[in-house]
Order: C-alpha cells, then structure tokens, then sequence
C-alpha cells in the first residue's frame, strides 16, 4: 500500500472526567488531525460503550479508514473489544493501534494538565506513526482434536475430567502415585458448608464416579514424559512406573492439576529432633488412623514458612488448623487446646468454625509478627513459650503435642511438567497462571489449562470447583471444533538468513524448525509472537506482526521529533511490566511525566539495536521493563532480556554513549509502586527535574 493509500482514524475518549478532567480532548483531537495519513479524529465520552462504537464503525466505513488508533485506557482490557469493532467495520484487526492516555497519563500527571496534554499528543503522534506502517494479520484456525488429558488425580483433576467427560469427550487421567485422591488420602475430615465429611468417604465416591466413567481412562503409577505439537493437535507420552512401558495420547487440550505438598520446617520448633513436633498434615494421618493417644495439651503454631520477605499468606492454613483443633476436641474432649497465631484469616464458613472452636474451649493467643513461639524440651517434657498481645503478657504452656502450620508449595513433580509444556512458575513454586484476573485457569500457551492446588493451596470446595472451571476452558476449542491461533508471531525472511540455527535453538515454544537444508520455518500455531527470535537474530532476517522493527523505530523517531534531552523512551512488556504501569495509574500514584512508554509482548523482543537508536536521536535515557524474576508470560523471556542488557551497556560504551543512563525494572503486574518509584529515581539520577 503505497503512503496516498494510507487513510488514519483517531478516537480518542474522554472516559467521563477519567481523562478529559486532566486532559485538554478537544486540543488533542485538533493536533491528531494535523498528523500525516490521519483523515478523521473525533472525541467520544465513552467510547467503549454500544452506542459509541456503533458510530466509530460508521465513521470508518463513511472516511473508507484502513487504520485505527484508540487513545482511551488500557489496551489489557479494552483491546480486545475495539478489535472485535474494527473488524466488525471492515477493517483488519491487526491494522489497530491501542494508545493508553488514561492510566499513563491523565491519573499519573493529575496535578499538571497542560504537561498532561503534551505527553498525551506525543503517545497519540506515536500510535499514529506505527500504525501507518502496520500490515495486516490473520488468525490460523486448525482442526482440534476431542480428547482431553489431566496431569493429576487430585479432587481437581478427578471433577475435571468427570466434567469433560459429561460432555461427551473423552478424558485421561495421568497420576504419578498408584492410587487417585492426593492430598485427600492424608486427610482425616473434609469441612465444607457448616458439615465435616471423613475424606476417605469422599475419595472413594469420587474415584467411583471417575473409575466406571465410559468417557474416562485412569493410569496411575504413571508419568507425562514428553509433549510435542500445540493446542488441538498435542502427542503426549507415558510411561509407566511399574514396567516402564510407554504409550502414545493424541490430545486436543490438557489440564494440570499436579497439586501441592507441605513445605516441611526442618531445624524450626525442634522439628526433626522431637517426634512430638508434627505439622498438620500430620496431624490429619493421626486423627484419620486414630493414633492420636490420650493428649492432654496441643499447641497449635501457625504462620510457618509463610508471610515472610519470601512468601505471602498460605491462604488455608488457618482453614486446617481451626479444622483440626475441633477434631481434636470432639476425640478427646479433655485436651487443651491452644492456638497460636499471627492473623487469622478465615472466610465466613470458617469464622463460624472458629466460633465452635471456641465454644469447645480452644484457646486462642496472638503473637507478635516478629516474636515467634520459642519450642523448648525440659527434663523430657515439652515447653512453649509465647508472648500474648491481647493481654501483654509472655506465657509459658506444657505440651504433649506441638502440631506446625506450615505453607505448601507446589508437588515435587512442577518442574518436569513446568518443562514438558513450557509454561511459567511462581516464586512459591506453583504455576503461574496467565493473569490472575482476565485468565485465572489459563496458561500463557494456548490449549493447557491449570487447577486446584497446582496454582495456590485450596481448600476442597475452592479445589472442586477450580477443576470444573478449567475443564469448561479445556473444552471450548473441542466443543467448536476448531481453534484460531494468534495473528501476533514470529515471520523469517530467507533472503539474508544465514541458516545459523540461533533462532530454532533460542524459541522457548520450539515453534521455529529446521529443514533438511537447514532453512528455518515458523509454525505459527506454536509461536506466541514474544519476539525474542527477531532480536537476537544476527542478520535481522526475522520480524513479528504488529512489533516488527520499523514500527518500534517509528515510535520511537516520533516520541523524539521534540525535546529528545527530557525524554526518556521505556519499553514495557504487555503482561507483567504494563500490568504495573497500570496499576500505577489506577492507585494514581503521580511520577515524572517524561516517559514514552513503547509496548512490546515481552521484554525479550527489546534488541540490542532499539536500545541504541534512542541514544542516537538524543534520549536522556532508556528503559527496559518485564516480568518480575524467576516468572515469566513467555518462560524465561526476562532472562533473555537481562543477558542482552549487559552486553547492551557495554556496546553502549563502545559507541561512546554512557551506559548508566540505560535501565531496567523487573515488576509484576501489581507492583504499580515500583514502576513509579523507577521513575522517579530515572528522572532523579538522569537529573531531568
């Protein structure tokens, strides 16, 4: 299409007073108008609602516009929306640039709106530049496949498979141990809705269910040793444990429900040394086996391994505990209980089992955060010393039984799987799910699913009812029969390749083969678009929909065109990185106005080459932002990004450019303060105040 063909409209929305109450809307539809290609630019009060993008597909069709820029709030939420009406007027989804002058400008410079305005014209002429040079993309949609395998024969993975089964596709269950249940057959009792329920019963009359399914195959004593091909159309491996004979699944979609295991607290509270130290999951295999003894005194001691500078709330540990001190008190009426808290967290079901708690007699004493119990044996008797802050005072209690609330992690089985299906981890040793609000069971790869106590510790009714959650995403594609990959990915040019090999070696999805002349190929249903093959490729002979290197540059030249000795040119990654910004915004957490934030799907596709060019059209400065370490959207993107910055600010260096004034921040999608604070800092240290 030559540059007479390009036709440009500019929406841009006033979100009430969200972005017009700092904004001057009017004067930043006037300066749209006069951009290069732009023929339309009109103000909407609301432009996500009906009525208005009724009228912005009106208005395409009527100025014949071939690309679209919205400068409204946050492209994570609306763009897909605005896509939807794009291409709903005719024109290709993937000619629409999303510009974010809510949540980065107007609630971030709330105080200045003239500085306000001036940064929102310069993110417009940005969106307009790129999109000038936008091309059209295309969804892929393949045939899928009807069956559905399940990683995990918990009380996750069992309601999973039994609900893909009830509709009418057939359902694999893979479980490491010779029997299904998980956690379950450690438990003594299963407390849900006010009633306490023998887990054992449960077990059985869920593998019941399961066992005589037609739709559903169990193995057990069985391993996911390999997984090749994408969503709908996966060939997975297994293998026995037993006579390690291997057979091939074909899948459509697969769903992990690997489940969770105590973190055992080894040297804390004399566990290990005292056999009267157990944790609770112990305590559960006591109760259930009736081992428990004639105990006359229990001390409970919650927070274990859990809400430190490592890790949060266990979220179920107050759950078992309160659990299990009512058991205890109904098998031995006599014991005295006492529980030892730092915060008791419970939903209302479970206050109310705190409440029956306390009518049993179970004591309850909170402990300051940094004053944990103190464990101590006397002439063979055991010892807890602990400080009361309700009454101020320290108390000594005598125990014949010290029972550990400890936090879980996720089973010893995550890694393998985590590489088996390339898919991200959390600190706390669970998978990470793609975004814990817009895809809460989901993965960033396409067709795999996540349950249960996989991705945090659950209690049963959370377990049961994340298992059908994930089943119902697991079965979408194989109830419409087909898939539409994304438009986003990876596309070589053979021209200048020089068959190196990098790129197939370096794809974290092995979505780029090699043929019999060494000749790279994308098979685009595998690629996620993260970018990181274009920017470590050494003849520039790859590009990525939507993020190709001229359209970066073109940002980047237009972001510059005015005062480039203030500026400061930010790439963000759109998953954790913008989730920050965003959160930024939405907090209004006010910082330095001098950035121009440049989307990129993750930090990885950030070349070496786009943190030079703002440096030689006068930048002040340069940042690279992604997903907070060890997670990742697209596996280890981050890392990559982070070996490239090193050999970045030493190319830097030899290019005569100061290699200080380019940084990186590492935030998750809820760290709103830490962005801002980068900034801050940046504009401090680069002193552009």
């Amino acid at each position: 299409m030559s540059a007479e063909d390009i036709r440009i409209g500019v929406f841009v929305c006033d979100c009430g007073t969200n972005i017009a109450g700092v904004v001057d809307v009017p004067a930043l539809v006037a300066y749209a108008r006069g951009l290069e290609h732009v023929v339309l630019a009109d103000e909407g009060r609301w432009s996500c609602s009906v009525d208005y993008l009724s009228k912005m597909q009106d208005l395409i069709r009527e100025n014949e516009i071939n690309r679209v820029v919205v400068a409204s709030c946050t492209p994570r939420t609306h763009e897909p929306l605005f896509k939807r009406t794009t291409k709903e007027a005719g024109v290709n989804p993937y000619l629409l640039e999303f510009v974010s002058i809510r949540e980065q400008v107007s609630w971030v410079h709330m105080k200045e709106p003239e500085i306000a305005t001036e940064k929102a014209k310069d993110l417009v002429k940005m969106g307009v530049a790129k999109a000038a040079l936008l091309e059209e993309g295309q969804e892929i949609r393949l045939p899928v496949k009807t069956d559905c395998l399940i990683i995990g024969g918990g009380v996750a993975g069992m309601n999973a498979a039994l609900s893909v089964a009830e509709q009418g596709f057939n359902a694999y269950i893979v479980e490491k141990k010779p029997e299904l249940g998980g956690i379950l057959n450690h438990v003594c009792f299963i407390s849900h809705d006010h009633r306490k329920a023998p887990a054992a019963r449960v077990v059985k009359a869920k593998v019941d269910q399961v066992r005589t399914h037609p739709q559903i195959q169990v193995f057990t004593d069985t391993q996911v040793i390999q997984v090749d091909g994408y969503i709908g159309n996966y060939t997975v491996t297994l293998k026995s444990n037993g006579d390690g004979s291997e057979q091939n699944l074909e899948i459509s979609t697969i769903i992990v429900a690997t489940g969770m295991q105590e973190i055992e607290p080894k040297g804390q509270f004399e566990y290990g040394n005292e056999p009267r130290v157990i944790t609770q999951l112990q305590l559960d295999h006591k109760l259930k086996n009736k081992q428990l003894g004639d105990v006359k005194n229990v001390i409970m001691v919650s927070c274990v391994n859990s809400k430190n500078e490592t890790r949060g709330c266990c979220n179920i540990g107050c759950h078992i505990s309160v659990k299990n001190a009512i058991a205890i008190k109904q098998l031995c009426p006599g014991a005295r209980v006492h529980m030892l808290y730092r915060d008791m967290s419970l939903i209302k079901e479970e206050g109310t089992a705190q409440q029956q708690a306390k009518r049993l007699g179970v004591k309850f004493l909170r402990f300051p955060d940094d004053r944990y119990p103190e464990v101590r044996k006397e002439n063979g008797d055991l010892k807890v010393k602990t400080y009361d802050l309700l009454v101020g005072k320290e108390f000594e209690l005598p125990s014949d039984l010290v029972v550990l609330t400890t936090a879980f992690k996720g089973h010893d089985t995550v890694e393998q799987v985590k590489g088996l299906l390339k898919v991200s981890t959390s600190p706390d040793g669970f998978f990470q799910e793609s975004h814990v609000k817009l895809g809460p069971l989901e993965f960033a790869t396409d067709g795999i699913s996540l349950a249960g106590c996989a991705k945090a510790p659950m209690t049963f009714k959370e377990s049961s009812e994340a298992g059908i959650g994930a089943a119902m995403k697991a079965s979408i594609p194989m109830q419409k029969g087909y898939i539409e990959t994304e438009g986003i990915v990876a596309d070589i040019d053979l021209t200048d390749c020089s068959q190196c090999g990098l790129c197939s070696q370096r794809c974290p999805y092995s979505a780029i083969k090699v043929d019999a002349e060494d000749n790279p190929d994308v098979i685009k249903a595998l690629c996620k678009g993260c970018g990181l093959c274009a920017a470590d490729c050494p003849n520039e002979c790859i590009s990525v929909v939507h993020y190709s290197d001229d359209q970066v540059f073109a940002q980047v030249e237009a972001a510059l065109d005015d005062s480039p000795e203030k500026k400061i040119i930010a790439f963000v990654c759109h998953w954790c990185a913008l989730g920050g910004v965003d959160m930024a915004g939405v907090s209004r957490l006010q910082y330095p106005s001098n950035a121009r934030l440049i989307r990129v799907m993750c930090s990885a596709r950030v070349s070496m080459k786009m943190m030079q060019r703002p440096f030689e059209l006068g930048a002040a400065g340069v940042l690279v932002a992604g997903c907070e370490f060890p997670t990742c959207h697209y596996i280890e993107g981050n890392y990559a990004a982070e070996k490239r910055l090193k050999r970045a600010r030493k190319k830097l260096a030899k290019a005569g450019f100061a290699p200080d004034k380019l940084w990186n921040v590492w935030c998750s999608a809820a760290d709103g303060p830490k962005f801002a604070n980068t900034m801050r800092h940046m504009v401090k240290d680069l002193k552009l105040e």
